[in-house]
């Protein structure tokens, strides 16, 4: 049997057709090694490929063998607990509500909606390849860029920040999330270079970054950057850069420290009043500009029990500026100090499960994607939880689950859909590279 004639046979019997290509070329690779071998011992090229062919066993059996093993799987598990986790983030909005009846009107069905719609984009991207995301991750994010920050000079401006883009109320925060699981197929790209990959690194830290200031949110600012560094940093440890681990790490961290700090530094001395009126807003949480919701915050919180219902509880919560913001507070209040651990402790596990996933991924592009994911919602979480009991303010910060918001719903699942899918391919062989396509003009001669 030739080469040829095995290979197509061998592949017949996969069924995943995104495997097809790479195991064909692996399996290829292994029968012309062997062919050389044999043709060193003195055998002719038709006869060495027989034998090199021949050793590579039955074929239809070594393609279910393989079929077996290179076929993609769903987690119904997560998607089961990510369900039931919408489902009391659900429950907490509705007991939120000002006003129940109205909120079982219009806004039950807009939220359900939004719900639906949310799903159907994550069950949508778990079956995308995320490697055909990855490969073009630097295209996209110049684009998406490209798309946003001109949308920006046009957006809805509400209390000095931009609300939207093209007349379309958005939470432009939240879009510029999406930007950190591109950033690590980014870095992908540049395995085996030296110190520019890290330079490399650092300059496409810059369109989201710069999105976030030109909202400007500070404090999306900061979930970003150190998202970024978190992820640079992973990848320094992977030792994918010809570089020195330690000094490069050193310097890494010591930046993500003094350019905050300078940042800030600056702004206090030169910038606008209402931005120096926010940075001290953030570097004093006790500040007048922050006093009332924080008081708010810190009188829930002292006053809450460890199950049920608080001490004082229902004219503090009448107080919140913003209860789709305080979703948090407003559980460990009224709902005990015990309901809230639970329900974000079952918000921490399943990210945390999809971090140890993508930790454990062969495929290096799915890794840095997915701890992007990830970490991003760690992030934001914890900067939402030290909003909610008055450590930090909020900032328009988006909990994942337990937040009221179609922006945030939506991102939450393109994030979560691309660790499905990560998951999902985890042992289907991907193309990391980009697709090259050739066109070919046949010219006729005349005459």
């Amino acid at each position: 049997m030739k080469k040829e004639e095995y290979l197509k046979t061998v592949t017949e019997q996969i069924r995943c057709e995104k495997a097809r290509s790479k195991i064909a070329r692996e399996i290829g690779s292994h029968i012309e090694e062997q062919k050389s071998e044999y043709m060193r011992e003195g055998l002719k090229a038709e006869e060495a490929e027989a034998e090199a062919v021949k050793d590579m066993g039955d074929p239809v059996e070594t393609g279910t063998k393989l079929d077996m093993i290179h076929r993609p799987r769903m987690a119904w598990g997560w998607i089961g607990l990510i369900a039931a986790l919408y489902l009391a983030g659900f429950v907490v909005q509705i007991l939120m509500q000002r006003d129940i009846a109205d909120f079982l009107g219009f806004d039950l069905m807009r939220y359900a909606v939004r719900l639906v719609l949310g799903l159907g984009v994550m069950v949508g991207i778990c079956y995308v390849d995320y490697s055909r995301i990855g490969c073009w991750a630097k295209e996209i994010t110049l684009i998406a860029f490209a798309v946003i920050y001109i949308g920006l000079f046009r957006g809805q401006v509400v209390n000095g920040a931009v609300m939207g883009i093209y007349g379309i109320h958005v939470n432009v925060r939240m879009l510029a999330f999406l930007f950190v699981p591109l950033y690590g197929a980014v870095l992908y790209q540049y395995r085996g270079q030296g110190y520019k990959a890290i330079v490399k690194g650092i300059l496409w830290m810059f369109p989201a970054l710069e999105i976030a200031r030109r909202i400007p949110s500070l404090i999306t600012v900061w979930t970003l950057f150190l998202s970024f560094v978190i992820i640079l940093s992973f990848a320094i440890y992977k030792e994918w850069f010809q570089v020195s681990k330690r000094r490069t790490m050193a310097g890494l961290w010591c930046g993500m420290i003094l350019i905050p700090v300078m940042g800030c530094v600056f702004i206090l001395v030169r910038g606008a009043e209402y931005q120096t009126a926010r940075i001290q807003a953030y570097l004093n949480p006790w500040s007048e500009e922050l006093a009332f919701p924080t008081m708010v915050t810190r009188e829930l919180l002292k006053n809450s029990s460890l199950i049920g219902m608080g001490n004082d509880v229902e004219r503090y919560v009448q107080m919140l500026p913003d209860p789709v913001n305080y979703s948090f507070i407003y559980i460990v209040s009224c709902g005990g100090i015990l309901a809230a651990i639970v329900l974000v402790g079952a918000i921490i596990f399943l990210l945390l499960r999809f971090l140890g996933s993508s930790l454990k991924q062969k495929n290096q592009m799915g890794m840095t994607m997915g701890i992007g994911c990830a970490i991003v919602m760690l992030v934001q979480m914890v900067f939402y939880i030290l909003g909610n009991i008055g450590f930090s303010p909020m900032g328009g910060m988006y909990c994942p689950f337990i937040t009221y918001g179609g922006t945030g719903m939506l991102v939450t699942n393109v994030l979560l859909g691309i660790l499905l899918s990560i998951y999902r391919y985890q042992d289907v062989p991907l193309e990391t590279e980009k697709r090259k396509y050739h066109i070919s003009i046949n010219v006729k001669k005349s005459g």
